[in-house]
């Protein structure tokens, strides 16, 4: 996949967590177990963010949950004031 496209996705999953977590007042979101095979991307992508801190990823009872962070949600709202966001995406 070109980095751009990589880019894009980690921005994606990112901006998923974040609205759970505006939904669900906080909550952690269930990832499937299996999601390192049925779409390995989605996974790396998920492990890139929790490696810059931007949020939680780990494995309890052979399902995954991620949590956004305090950084990765100042980060989505300097994104929606336009402002670009102190950390690269790269």
């Amino acid at each position: 996949m070109a980095s751009d496209k990589r880019r894009k996705l980690r921005l994606d999953m990112l901006q998923e967590l974040y609205q759970f977590h505006l939904s669900e007042r906080g909550k952690k979101a269930l990832i499937p177990g299996n999601l390192e095979d049925r779409n390995p991307e989605k996974f790396f992508a998920l492990e890139y963010l929790a490696d810059k801190g931007m949020i939680r990823f780990k494995a309890e009872d052979g399902m995954f949950f991620a949590k956004i962070t305090h950084y990765g949600i100042n980060f989505m709202k300097s994104l929606s004031l336009g402002s670009g966001g102190p950390l690269s995406m790269a």
